[in-house]
Order: C-alpha cells, then structure tokens, then sequence
C-alpha cells in the first residue's frame, strides 16, 4: 500500500509539472515581417511594440522548413520541403489555407498588400492570393528557384538556377528584362533606389538597373555568393564561400573593407544602423559582430554548431538558429548569452535551424527541419511544450510502472 502511494505521488508530480508546461502563455507584438530579413534594406533588424497577443505553440506541417517564415497582419506565411505554402495564424498557429507546388519551397515567401510571391524548386515563382491562397498568375524559369523575390511598386526580381536575374511584371508575371550570370543564382536581390544587388555562384555580387537589367559594377570574390546583401550608409554588405564579409561601395562595387571569418559564409548579414553593428554566423559555428565603417572585430562567439541562418536582431538581443536544432538569444552588445530553446532539449535530437527568427513585439517565430513551428515567449524566456517532453513524460511514467512491477515480483512470496 505505501508503495502504490508513493508511486501516485510520483505520477501526480509528473501530470503537474507537464500541466504547468502546457500553460505557459505570451505576448505577440504586431510588428510585421513580410519579407527575408524584413525590410527591402534585408538590415534583419524590427523596432518592438505591442498591439495583441498569442498563446505559444507548436504546429506540424508536412515536412522540414529551411527556409525563414514571414509575417504579415496576423498571418505567418511558409514553404515546406514537400512544396507546400501555408497561411496560419500567428495567434494560434492554425492554418488558414495551404497552397501545393510541385517542388520543394527552399526561398521565403514576400508579401506585398494581398498578394504572396514565392519560388519553388519546380522552377515558378508564383503569386497568389494572401488571404485564400488561389493562384494569380505562375511564371515558369529555366530551373529551380531558391532565391527570395524582391519587390518595388511594379516589378518583382528573383534569381534563378538557370543563372538568370529576372525582373517581372507584378500583374501578371509576364517578363521586363532579364540578366544572364555565368552560374545559378541562390542569393536573394535587394533593390535600393534604382539598383538591384545579388550575389551569384559564379563568385560575383552584381549591381543592375532596375529598369532595363543593364550591369552598374561587379565585384568579384573568391567562391560561390550564396549570401544574400543588406545595404545600409551607402554600402552594400554581403559574404561569400571564401569565409569572407565584404562593404563595398553601393555606386561604385569598390571594397571599403572586408573581413576574414575563418569558416565558409552562407549566411546573409544583418545590421544594427544605430549601433554601427553589423552580425553573420558562419558554417563553422561562430557568430561575428563587425564594425560598420572599418569592419573591426567586436566580439566573435563560438556556437558549437554551424549557423545556416541569419541573426535577427530585436531590441538589445540577438536571435540565431543552429544546426544543432537550438535557438540562442544573445546580448547584441556583449555577445553573452542570454537564453535559448531547444525542442528536442538534447544537442541534434530536434531538426536543424536553417531559417531566421521572425521577431515581433514578445514573440519569436522559429522554424525548423523537423517540420514544426515554434512560437516563443521573449519575456518569460519560454517557448511551447515540447512534443519531444511528451516522449521524456511518457518515458519517465513507463520506467516507474516497469520499476514498480519488477519491484512488487521481487517481493512476491516464494511458494
């Protein structure tokens, strides 16, 4: 009898502890995110405010996300690797609409009044409807589409595989003018004024005018431009498979500084414009604050794992994804840690973390390859019930019930 109370103790410490889990709630800050990296600028910085709440959750799609999600009013728009865009509420994470392509979806939605843009590895870059998800017009490429488009009030712009630039009509998707690089084109363009920046496998960051496709400057690298740019002071910065970050001039491609990281770069930079901080993680692990104007070191961190995604940056904190499936809060100053999450609470036991953060108001958004989306509370520092806690729960109460029994046969009388 002591030994069935003891162990209803237990149980009912277990059911209590997975109660409070699941109750954990948070605020949402209607900041908008509508495009990789935020603003046309692709600075990846939000200003902070709040105007409505959330609950965290966690949702399942069909399959991984290794591409970063967008917010917009109070939808959150994301491709999966089974080619699937969905529409869900940022509130509670149910879905309003889903949307298939015949591809993997590995480039970020854009958002613009009630319209979505995204590409596919099927080769389109489609338009569609932001609030039913029916499909305006599809614009078929000569390859698969990994690149982000980018907008202005007429035209999109997207990169392709088939090494073209291509500048489209925002009707109906019929064809401005495009531009033919010497190899596939993954890095998503920025258009600032009348110029549109993008980095290309065949080692090049080209500068395009926007109205007719014709080539300002290119700057020449050492290795593929996977990296996509930000522009900011007059600079335009961007990285490349040869472990450097580059400033160059935004009228002229000339190279105000550059910086070696030690480690291939794929992910793009993101700036703090009034703290003349610019951050990058690197596929060897390490998170870089570099100094706008010179490209001094500030601090540098070592993540232990290799960092695909971009840094968000929202009020004094930074957020990076990692491939060993943990979101790390950082202080933007110091480069000391501040919290993290990590669903599968073990180091690689959750997917890799090749989207960015999408922050708004007290709420981060993080997707991950193991197909959920994760919405996290900024000022209690805590996320979603886990469904791998489900797996350590159920784990913990089979252990005790194995236990117990083995216990009450050992103290069996013996005939």
């Amino acid at each position: 009898m002591k030994i069935m109370k003891s162990n209803m103790k237990k149980l009912g410490v277990c059911f209590i502890i997975l109660c409070v889990l699941m109750g954990s709630l948070s605020s949402l800050a209607a900041a908008e995110w509508p495009m990789f990296q935020n603003n046309p600028r692709h600075t990846g910085y939000v200003n902070q405010d709040s105007s409505f709440s959330t609950q965290t959750w966690t949702v399942k799609v069909d399959g991984a996300v290794s591409t970063t999600p967008v917010l917009c009013g109070d939808q959150i728009y994301l491709g999966t690797d089974k080619g699937t865009l969905y529409a869900l509420d940022a509130q509670d994470g149910n879905e309003t609409w889903k949307y298939e392509t015949e591809g993997a979806i590995t480039s970020s939605p854009t958002v613009s009044g009630d319209t979505v843009y995204v590409g596919s590895e099927d080769g389109y870059l489609y338009s569609n409807n932001a609030n039913t998800g029916s499909n305006n017009w599809k614009f078929k490429s000569g390859d698969r589409i990994k690149s982000t488009p980018a907008i202005d009030s007429t035209k999109i712009y997207v990169g392709s595989d088939d090494g073209y630039v291509y500048a489209l009509n925002r009707n109906d998707g019929s064809v401005v003018w495009q531009y033919k690089t010497e190899d596939s084109v993954e890095s998503s363009p920025v258009v600032h004024g009348d110029t549109l920046y993008i980095g290309s496998n065949d080692d090049k960051v080209y500068a395009l005018n926007i109205n007719d496709g014709s080539v300002k400057w290119t700057y020449t690298t050492g290795d593929d431009v996977k990296s996509s740019p930000a522009i900011s002071n007059g600079n335009v910065y961007i990285a490349s498979e040869d472990n450097q970050v580059y400033a160059l001039s935004e009228d002229t491609g000339l190279e105000v500084w550059s910086y070696n990281t030690g480690s291939k770069v794929t992910s793009s930079p993101s700036i703090d414009e009034r703290h003349s901080s610019l951050y990058i993680g690197t596929e060897q692990g390490d998170l870089y604050s570099l100094d706008l104007r010179d490209g001094l070191k500030k601090w540098d961190i070592e993540t232990g794992s290799a960092i695909n995604s971009t840094p968000t940056i929202f009020g004094n904190n930074i957020a990076v994804g990692t491939a060993s499936g943990s979101t790390n809060i950082y202080d933007k100053f110091t480069g000391n840690q501040v919290w993290n999450f990590n669903p599968g609470y073990i180091p690689n036991i959750s997917g890799s973390i090749s989207a960015s953060t999408v922050a708004s108001g007290s709420s981060l958004f993080v997707a991950s390859e193991d197909g959920n989306i994760y919405s996290l509370n900024t000022d209690q520092k805590v996320g979603p019930t886990s469904t791998y806690l489900y797996y350590y729960v159920a784990a913990i109460i089979i252990l005790i019930g194995v236990g117990c029994g083995i216990k009450k046969l050992h103290n069996k009388p013996r005939k």
